[in-house]
């Protein structure tokens, strides 16, 4: 079978539906927001935003504005969600196209109101309260100031009041119990003084997994929809993986005992054996740490191969002298299925020593996202 690209990973349409829909069981009355962000952590973020519209999600949110205009130009009309920051030259298009951005401070409050009233255009916000991650977001001792500061705006409305907890294994660190309290403490005192907050959100996906009560209006679940949480996490055996990555054989090389394989020499074959080289590298998104001794694997006619030698820019090469009748274009999985047997993308990561996230929003441009239903090829691809 001749294969159309050197290296893809195919994106289960399908699967992400279901992770949705089981995202938004779990989280009863709360309206599931998808965190699309850094191209939906590598998944291709236009694809699952139309999935998204087609199920009629309420909201998006995006990590940068480029991310949000991306979508408005490719067509999503469904309202966005800028959670990182804005800088001053990206805020006119952001008001043309109706995207909603997060506050993490009184003077740049101001700096946004003062734009919008320039402009001409009202700027919707959601307030961004610091209870323990240290990067964004306002001390909640200055939450109310702000919020009024917001309300009082003529240009600025506020949306929502969010936060983001700090710990990777939701409400099992013990720490994630004391940043809710303190979120849901600021929550009550801005709305004790009269100040109207149309949405609250802060449950990611660890949070949403590991039971957070109460959620609030919204939760934001990224790396959960795409079927990647830890084991621990009871979701997770309930979750369906829906990227898998694949490159093909594009040449075949057999060698003697000693021979030297990739750059700097080390590793060398301790038996005769039969090299594949596959056309997929780091400026890929394969870790170069993989090609440290028995590390990496992959999956071959169903059967596991060492990666050997130095993962290199745009090739790496994989030891399969033990699999019988390997042939030029055979399918070599990094993640995925063959067989009986399987890989996942935290067992790609262990082995780089790395985490998943890393791991999917590497995947570069040169890697095709080939769209499949229920692992049906589709005719649709988009790099």
């Amino acid at each position: 079978m001749q294969r159309r690209h050197r290296a893809w990973a195919e994106i289960d349409l399908a699967a992400f539906r279901h992770n949705l829909t089981l995202a938004q069981n779990i989280a009863g009355s709360a309206k599931v927001w998808p965190v699309l962000k850094a191209n939906a952590y590598g998944h291709g973020a236009l694809a699952l935003a139309r999935v998204c519209e087609e199920m009629d999600i309420e909201c998006v949110g995006v990590g940068d504005s480029a991310e949000a205009l991306a979508l408005r130009t490719h067509g999503i009309n469904l309202p966005l969600l800028v959670l990182g920051t804005v800088i001053d030259a990206e805020l006119p298009l952001l008001l043309e196209h109706h995207v909603e951005v997060g506050v993490h401070s009184e003077g740049r409050a101001q700096e946004l109101g003062e734009q919008a009233q320039t402009l001409g255009e009202i700027l919707g916000v959601h307030l961004k309260v610091d209870v323990g991650m240290g990067r964004l977001g306002v001390r909640p001792e200055a939450a109310l100031r702000v919020a009024r500061a917001i309300e009082r705006h003529p240009f600025l409305r506020l949306r929502g009041v969010m936060t983001h907890f700090s710990a990777p294994e939701g409400c099992h660190d013990p720490q994630t119990a004391g940043q809710h309290a303190l979120f849901l403490a600021t929550v009550s005192e801005i709305r004790a003084a009269g100040v109207a907050i149309p949405h609250v959100h802060c449950a990611n996906s660890a949070a949403l997994a590991t039971g957070l009560q109460p959620l609030g209006d919204a939760v934001r679940p990224g790396i959960a929809l795409f079927g990647i949480l830890p084991d621990s996490m009871e979701m997770g055996k309930r979750l369906k993986p829906i990227l898998s990555l694949h490159a093909q054989i594009v040449f075949l090389k057999d060698i003697p005992t000693g021979a030297p394989v990739g750059y700097g020499s080390r590793w060398t074959s301790h038996r005769p054996t039969r090299l594949a080289t596959l056309p997929i590298g780091y400026a890929d998104g394969i870790p170069y740490r993989l090609g440290a001794q028995g590390r990496g694997t992959v999956l071959v006619r169903g059967q596991r191969c060492p990666v050997v030698g130095a993962v290199s820019m745009d090739y790496c090469t994989v030891d399969v002298g033990h699999v019988p009748d390997v042939q030029l274009g055979d399918t070599v999985t990094f993640i995925g299925k063959q067989g009986q047997e399987c890989l996942r993308v935290q067992d790609l990561a262990e082995a780089a020593g790395t985490i998943p996230y890393e791991i999917t929003c590497s995947l570069s441009g040169r890697v095709h996202r080939v769209l499949t239903h229920a692992q049906a090829p589709s005719v649709s691809s988009i790099r």
